[in-house]
């Protein structure tokens, strides 16, 4: 029935004869069908659409826009404040459109394909820093080469090379099995497209220019679910004291093979307490998530239930077994896991430079014939010195003239020589230099341009944004006239109760004790002593320092009025002035004192403070939005409106 009906909204949604459609009028602001069921299709919940449950959300639907429409009128739409929030929003909404999305899914693609295979290299570094002067990096880059070409020509082997050229060669330069996003995007894209056996053409990273050799690929190992037993060393511990905790371990382990569970062996005997309580259970993981001894163990695991012998970390002597094991999904299934990673690492930048590249294409971007003279001319009038050290100021731009000649033009629009000024103003960074800033200051222009035209071109932008413009708007009335009025205006509250008194009602109540004593014996001794108190022979103070002189614990008491459902225990006995001995699931004994029952009386305003302030909230918004109703005409069209469930 809801897929039917939800089909006809979304059919009714495609026709471009809704958008002209008018469903109703909100003084004299025309509201299209199609507004109406997209608003409805959000917020729908899976409810079944009825004609009155159609009648009921276009009542509430109205509200909406009637309180809209006087924000607007009040000009809250013009106060700083919400054109500072609604810029945040704005921002954040803009971002998956700045990206392009069709080399976004290339880059996808690409990374599902890598993900089905593990890869195992080494690699030559030529480190260097990212902000290497020229000669430095032309230095490395030749070095680079040469080294290449010696081993290409026999006259090194990789591995002598490594030991002789590279400035890490941990491992003789040997990085193990490793799969995609495990190491950054230039050197896995090295790699994978590198044949096994085969060396690299010479890649740049953050680190400095690397050499790779590809020395295996293989399926991928996916990722494995385990738990493990710990024994743990403890920091500087001796060989000698290693071996003697090995010993627990094999002990341990040989109850394994006698058929004792591990989940209880590693609860009483694991020393890696955050595990041991849940039977030694640890989160999915696959390579490079682990120490590498404890990787390569876990996977080494064939079949679902059997463990390990125990084995040596840095950390300790481990046991592991293998709950589960998860090869690679369909690209369907990872899709969104990909996605992630894509975001969060530097292959989001490569989404943003492919958008830049179309923009300028879409937008004509173009620079003047003149460019490197005007280029040149901003350079001159700028404090290179300051501006390398990030302290340029706007007094260093009126020292100088500003030239308003183009730079280069966007969908016909001229930026000019002061536009890129202004940018070096509020964008310089240390250690940036002008030819990048200058190509920043581009980038920045295609992007923000890209971004004031999002309204224009992508609907579903438009429409996310006005619903974060309205209900910014929409928050910032009723605060003024709801809810704030409510905290504030005293004498109204106090009116409102005292005109609803008739609402606020103590049902009937027991005034009670509830004593809990640490077992049977303290009961005893407290019915004793509650006889005494009921002749005005002790008091409660007296009881309680009695009973607890050898132990705080023995007796504890909570006094207070309870009505039907407040206690548990004052429900199960009659109300009736008097004590009354409860069990309970443990030790302790419940004893209740019943010191007077109370009837059904009015409740003072203090009492339900809480309650008539919500209450009194309701009632002000219902009288503003009966003000609205006559302030503003509204006129809706029932047959069109129901017409969405014919």
């Amino acid at each position: 029935m809801m897929k039917n009906i939800f089909l006809v909204l979304v059919i009714l949604i495609s026709s471009n004869s809704l958008k002209s459609q008018e469903l109703m009028n909100v003084s004299g602001e025309s509201v299209s069908l199609e507004e109406f069921v997209s608003t409805l299709m959000k917020n729908n919940n899976d409810k079944e659409i009825t004609k009155e449950y159609l009648d009921n959300y276009v009542d509430m639907f109205v509200n909406y826009k009637l309180k809209v429409l006087q924000a607007k009128e009040l000009g809250l739409d013009k106060e700083e404040s919400f054109i500072s929030e609604l810029e945040v929003y704005r921002k954040q909404l803009a971002k998956p459109y700045l990206q392009a999305k069709e080399f976004k899914e290339v880059l996808i693609l690409e990374a599902y394909n890598r993900m089905k295979f593990d890869v195992n290299a080494s690699h030559i570094l030529f480190r260097l820093d990212e902000k290497s002067n020229p000669s430095d990096t032309l230095e490395k880059y030749n070095l680079a080469v040469k080294v290449k070409q010696d081993i290409e020509n026999l006259s090194i082997t990789f591995e002598d090379a490594v030991s002789k050229y590279s400035d890490e060669n941990y491992n003789n330069g040997n990085l193990g099995w490793f799969t995609v996003f495990d190491m950054v995007y230039p050197f896995e894209t090295s790699v994978y497209i590198t044949e096994v056996g085969e060396i690299s053409e010479i890649v740049r990273t953050q680190y400095g220019y690397h050499i790779v050799r590809k020395n295996a690929s293989r399926p991928a190992s996916g990722e494995v679910k385990v738990s493990h037993i710990m024994f743990k060393f403890s920091k500087g511990i001796t060989d000698e004291e290693k071996t003697k905790i090995k010993l627990k371990a094999d002990e341990v382990y040989n109850k394994l093979q006698s058929g004792e569970d591990f989940a209880d062996l590693a609860d009483r005997f694991s020393e890696d307490r955050s595990t041991a309580v849940k039977g030694g259970d640890l989160p999915w993981f696959g390579l490079n998530k682990m120490a590498k001894e404890f990787e390569n163990a876990s996977f080494s695991i064939e079949k679902i239930g059997d463990f390990t012998a125990p084995f040596i970390t840095e950390y300790g002597w481990h046991i592991v077994i293998l709950n589960d094991r998860k090869v690679v999904g369909t690209l369907i299934e990872e899709t969104e896991q990909i996605k992630r990673r894509i975001d969060k690492g530097a292959r989001n930048l490569l989404t943003e430079l492919a958008l830049l590249k179309k923009l300028k294409n879409d937008y004509s971007f173009t620079e003047n014939k003149y460019i490197s003279s005007r280029k040149n001319s901003v350079k001159k009038s700028i404090n290179l010195e300051k501006l390398i050290k990030g302290s340029l100021t706007k007094e260093d731009l009126l020292t100088v003239s500003i030239d308003s000649r183009e730079l280069f033009t966007i969908d016909g629009i001229a930026y000019s020589q002061a536009d890129f000024k202004e940018f070096i103003l509020e964008y310089q960074d240390v250690d940036v230099d002008f030819d990048k800033m200058y190509s920043r200051f581009v980038d920045f222009s295609c992007l923000i341009y890209k971004e004031s035209k999002l309204e224009e071109e992508e609907p579903e932008y438009k429409r996310l944004l006005n619903e974060f413009r309205d209900g910014i708007l929409l928050f910032d009335l009723t605060s003024e006239m709801v809810w704030k009025k409510s905290m504030e205006d005293t004498l109204g509250l106090k009116n409102y109760f005292e005109n609803n008194s008739d609402k606020y009602w103590w049902e009937q109540r027991v005034e009670a004790n509830i004593y809990t004593c640490a077992n049977q014996k303290i009961a005893l001794k407290l019915k004793r002593q509650l006889w005494k108190k009921s002749k005005g022979f002790i008091t409660v103070e007296e009881i309680m320092e009695d009973i607890n002189k050898n132990s705080p614990l023995n007796l504890q008491y909570t006094a207070s009025k309870y009505g039907n459902g407040d206690n548990k225990f004052v429900d199960q006995v009659n109300w009736k002035k008097g004590n009354y001995e409860l069990s309970t699931e443990s030790e302790s004994v419940i004893v209740v004192e019943i010191l007077s029952v109370l009837d059904k009386q009015a409740k003072e305003l203090k009492d339900t403070r809480g309650k008539v302030i919500s209450d009194y909230q309701n009632y002000l918004e219902e009288n503003w939005l009966s003000e609205l109703r006559l302030k503003y005409p509204v006129t809706i069209d029932t047959k069109v409106l129901h017409s969405i469930i014919k």
